[in-house]
């Protein structure tokens, strides 16, 4: 056994945190973008629920 596959060994451990590291960063991505949508989602909701057609057609005085 001598230093070249030595270094192989630690070649494929930093090959495997590169990819660990890469996972978790489109992990993170793909939350963060769900938790934005659904925040947008929530607050149409609202909106479209304090202003309703009939609020519109209304006449006001």
């Amino acid at each position: 056994m001598g230093p070249r596959a030595r270094g192989s060994h630690m070649d494929e451990t930093m090959v495997g945190v590169a990819i660990g590291f890469s996972v978790m960063m489109f992990a993170t991505l793909f939350v963060v973008g769900h938790y934005r949508r659904e925040n947008l989602r929530r607050r149409m909701i609202d909106h479209m629920h304090g202003h309703r057609l009939y609020d519109f057609t209304r006449h006001r005085h």
